[in-house]
């Protein structure tokens, strides 16, 4: 059985990850630090301390963004090992929906749905096959 339509689904979701967190680390990330410098009527302290946080919430973005890329690279490579036809071991359709867990608490929910979508499908058809097979 043809697994076509899942591996569409998956190399969407790792296209849009892997812009997710090109996004996140070129355009986010400076766009917080630069917020923080536009500030006025606060003393050179107060400035300081803000500059440092800001530094620090960017630092957090820019980690998260490198995060989603690793994800979409590695998203990547599982489905081109993995997904051939037939059955799918059973840790690939677990890793797209542990992919999808992420994306919700992160609430990325182009990801979500792709990656449920993708592998609540694998996950189905590896049982119709299994059924088929024991006919």
């Amino acid at each position: 059985m043809s697994n076509n339509m899942e591996k569409t689904l998956v190399y969407i979701a790792s296209g849009w990850q892997l812009l997710d967190g090109l996004i996140t680390i070129f355009i986010y990330a400076p766009y917080i630090k630069r917020k923080g410098l536009d500030t006025a009527g606060l003393t050179f302290v107060e400035k300081e301390g803000l500059n440092s946080l800001l530094g620090s919430i960017s630092s957090v973005a820019s980690i998260y963004g490198i995060l989603l890329i690793l994800l979409g690279f590695i998203t990547i490579y599982i489905t081109r090992t993995y997904l051939k036809e037939g059955i799918v071991p059973r840790k690939v359709p677990f890793w797209f929906l542990i992919c999808g867990i992420f994306s919700y608490f992160t609430m990325d929910i182009i990801s979500l749905i792709l990656y449920m979508g993708a592998g609540i499908i694998i996950l189905a058809k590896n049982r119709s096959l299994k059924i088929y097979e024991k006919l």
